[in-house]
């Protein structure tokens, strides 16, 4: 009887554990995407489009990265993980800074240095909690991995083009490419219903015109083609990750 109260009790206190790993992963990776939305925002900004409408977009997705860096504090016991935390608050006082400042190349790349280093640390936080995951779990995590490593290539592709890129954030953006490719392969050979199937379908077929955009760096400079036909394959992913959350 003893010992099957000690197994209810771990049991017990296991699931706590991972249900909490949970969300704080999926916090981390709601900071991967706002920074690089951030980072696509900045670079708009910078190409004199909307300013009003741009920095209160940067505002707003300050104010959601800080909520979830906030929700991350709040969970997790890692002192490794709570450093990275005021580092990921100092880093968007930072941004703050910038985007009320007059606009530079200099500032460009500290956007852009920024978002790499919120994606590092974010990456480092979903190390320490990480389990072993369901086969939904990591189509799961896949999807929202995906959606911003979409805003990260249309960044770099957006800097590319100003001539703000250096050969290192090249390779960054290449390598991105390829994990683009692999996490589309993988959705592809998943067994989804007829209409999600479609609309993994759909992604893909954009994704194959979009990647030649992306990778050539002499071809056309049409930021908005991509950026809407990117917004359209995220809201797709978004379609496939709660359809991955109902199954869990």
């Amino acid at each position: 009887m003893k010992k099957i109260i000690l197994i209810l009790i771990f049991s017990i206190l296991l699931f706590g554990s991972t249900r909490g790993d949970v969300k704080i992963i999926e916090a981390s990776e709601n900071i991967q995407y706002l920074s690089q939305k951030i980072a696509v925002d900045y670079l708009l900004l910078y190409n004199k489009q909307d300013a009003t409408f741009l920095k209160r977009s940067i505002e707003d997705n300050i104010k959601r990265l800080k909520a979830s860096v906030d929700e991350i504090s709040e969970m997790t016991k890692s002192s490794s993980s709570k450093k990275l935390l005021v580092y990921f608050d100092y880093s968007l006082s930072q941004i703050k800074n910038i985007i009320n400042q007059d606009k530079s190349i200099e500032k460009v790349n500290r956007i852009l240095d920024f978002g790499e280093q919120f994606i590092e640390g974010a990456d480092a936080i979903i190390d320490e909690h990480k389990y072993n995951y369901t086969k939904e779990e990591k189509m799961l995590m896949s999807s929202k991995k995906a959606q911003y490593l979409f805003e990260y290539v249309t960044s770099y592709y957006m800097a590319s083009k100003i001539g703000v890129i250096s050969d290192f954030k090249r390779e960054k953006m290449y390598q991105a490419i390829a994990q683009i490719d692999k996490i589309l392969k993988e959705a592809n050979e998943y067994h989804y219903s007829q209409k999600l199937k479609k609309s993994v379908e759909q992604i893909c077929a954009i994704w194959t015109t979009n990647k030649e955009f992306f990778s050539n760096q002499e071809g056309l400079y049409i930021p908005h083609i991509l950026l809407h036909s990117t917004q359209y394959s995220q809201d797709i992913l978004e379609e496939i990750e709660r359809y991955h959350k109902k199954n869990l």
